[in-house]
C-alpha cells in the first residue's frame, strides 16, 4: 500500500512538473484551433500589436497540444465541458475566448512580458 502511494505521489510530482517545465517565463501560449473565428481575431490583434512578443501559437489538432490544454485546464480549475479556444496563457493567468473584455485584459498582462530582441 504504501508503494502504491509513493508510486503516485511521485507519478503526480512528474506530471505537474512536466507542464512547469515547458513554460518559457517570456512566452505567451495561445491555444487555438482551425475555423475558430475568435482565435483568427486574437492572433491577427497580437501579430498588429505585440509582433515583437514571444507568442506561441498551439493548434489543438497537432501533436500534444490538446494534451497541453487540458493540463493548463486543469491548473486553472476550468473543467474541460466549459473549456474553449482561444485559450491564452500569459504566466499565471489565462484568458478564454476573444472580445472587447478579453482584449482589454491581454493588454493588461501582457505588460509583464518583455518584447524579444
Amino acid at each position: 500500500m504504501k508503494r502504491i502511494f509513493l508510486s503516485l505521489l511521485l507519478a503526480l510530482t512528474c506530471l505537474l512538473s512536466a507542464c512547469k517545465e515547458e513554460t518559457h517565463t517570456n512566452r505567451i501560449y495561445v491555444f487555438s484551433q482551425p475555423g475558430c473565428g475568435h482565435c483568427e481575431h486574437a492572433k491577427a490583434y497580437m501579430d498588429r500589436y505585440y509582433k515583437n512578443y514571444d507568442i506561441k501559437d498551439m493548434n489543438i489538432r497537432e501533436g500534444s497540444n490538446l494534451d497541453y490544454l487540458r493540463r493548463y485546464a486543469r491548473k486553472f480549475k476550468v473543467s474541460e465541458q466549459n473549456l474553449g479556444t482561444p485559450f491564452i496563457i500569459l504566466g499565471d493567468n489565462y484568458i478564454m475566448g476573444w472580445g472587447a473584455e478579453q482584449q482589454k485584459r491581454f493588454n493588461v498582462l501582457a505588460k509583464q512580458f518583455s518584447p524579444k530582441k
